[in-house]
């Protein structure tokens, strides 16, 4: 293992290799949780005609007096065309939400305003003052047509895809995603549904991490477990990467005597670093292949496997896709004090309190799992000697 370096330049080594995946159109039916490459824009007034907000009656507001009696000459449906209301005096549509205003009508009264007094008529009982454009949704009041609704950089969420609906983008354009492979790495594992010797532990850490990444909108290709025997190992190893983009090794990157992935790795790529001045995830490395591929190696305890996952592969992801807020990290006040760690940046897991500040929730080990459970993600530490009082601020980072 190199030099330790420090967890910021790791970032940015990482994210030197960041290279924007191609454009595509997909789908929107497809398209969840992908990155928008371009902006939605309306094509045409939001709302694109004045609309009913209430059930009721659309009426001239100059008639509206209390105790008035009207006569209903027609109904207004959503999805029908406009209709237009008599110029008697005493005229007035029947209106349903959403419907088109009629032509000559300026307000529309609810119907519990009003008390009915036969099929066709009605009388205004209510003393509430009726304004001009009362309970009419007016053309183009939301968003006239021409307007940036989404802005490229967006990720494609359940309201980004109504909108996107809403103004014609049957195939948006948005990023292609990058063919993605994890590894885990142990003979000591065994699959989840067996039931493991005392010697063995279920594989962990590959679904971990591919939760991590499926949450965050990029599923994974391939999930596969390699052993410890570096002949046996080598080849669906080097296979696995000339078939994916990005790579992510769980496992055997340390300096135990079956830790073979390393050295393999540095036969085949360039290492851009091996050992960050961290707790947990010491061990992590990268490493670019020479057909473009990426490589991160993350260290097998599980705690250090999704601590990385989440401050060193997801912002990557990001970068790729073109998320247009990869790059923002937020703050939050500490709840109680933290003593930092010399010379390593420190992750801490983490609570929020009802205030909205960080109640740190350290694990026993980086192989406690067990004790994430109620954390919402984990604090940045920076190396250092000071004692951190409450009320003093740190980035963070979000489990899902």
């Amino acid at each position: 293992m190199k030099a330790l370096i420090s967890s910021s330049e790791a970032s940015k080594l990482i994210l030197a290799e960041a290279q924007a995946t191609p454009s595509i159109r997909c789908p929107l039916n497809r398209a969840a949780g992908r990155i928008l490459r371009e902006d939605i824009v309306a094509d045409r007034d939001l709302p694109p005609f004045d609309r009913a907000m209430m059930d009721g009656y659309a009426i001239r507001t100059q008639n509206a007096e209390a105790k008035a009696d009207f006569v209903v000459t027609g109904q207004a449906f959503a999805g029908s065309p406009q209709i237009t209301l008599s110029e008697a005096t005493s005229s007035a549509i029947e209106i349903m939400t959403g419907a088109p205003i009629p032509q000559g009508a300026d307000a529309v009264i609810p119907y519990e305003w009003t008390k009915s007094t036969s099929n066709d008529a009605f009388t205004l009982t209510s003393n509430e003052p009726v304004s001009s454009g009362l309970y009419i949704h007016r053309r183009a009041s939301d968003y006239p047509n021409g307007t940036v609704l989404v802005k490229k950089g967006t990720r494609l969420g359940p309201a980004e895809a109504g909108i996107a609906a809403s103004c014609g983008y049957a195939e948006p354009i948005v990023n292609q995603l990058p063919r993605i492979a994890i590894l885990g790495s142990g003979d000591e594992l065994v699959p989840v549904e067996t039931n493991p010797e005392p010697h063995q532990i279920r594989q962990s850490n590959a679904f971990a991490v591919e939760n991590a990444l499926a949450n965050a909108g990029y599923p994974v290709g391939k999930v596969a477990f390699l052993s410890d025997d570096e002949s046996a190992a080598r080849p669906e190893l080097e296979a696995i990467i000339g078939e994916s983009d990005i790579i992510i090794i769980s496992g055997a990157v340390s300096k135990g005597r079956k830790d073979w992935v390393p050295n393999a790795l540095n036969s085949i790529a360039e290492n851009r670093f091996h050992g960050v001045a961290q707790r947990p995830g010491k061990p992590l490395g990268f490493w670019k292949h020479k057909d473009g591929s990426v490589i991160f190696g993350l260290p097998g305890n599980p705690v250090s496997s999704l601590v990385g996952t989440h401050r060193y592969i997801l912002p990557y992801l990001n970068a790729i896709a073109g998320k247009s807020e990869s790059t923002i990290i937020q703050n939050v006040c500490l709840a109680a004090t933290v003593q930092p760690l010399p010379k390593l940046t420190f992750f801490l897991p983490f609570r929020f309190n009802n205030d909205g500040n960080a109640i740190p929730a350290p694990v026993n080990n980086s192989g406690d799992y067990a004790s994430l459970t109620g954390t919402v993600g984990f604090l940045e530490i920076p190396a250092g000697d000071k004692t951190h009082q409450p009320g003093e601020t740190f980035p963070y980072y979000l489990w899902t």
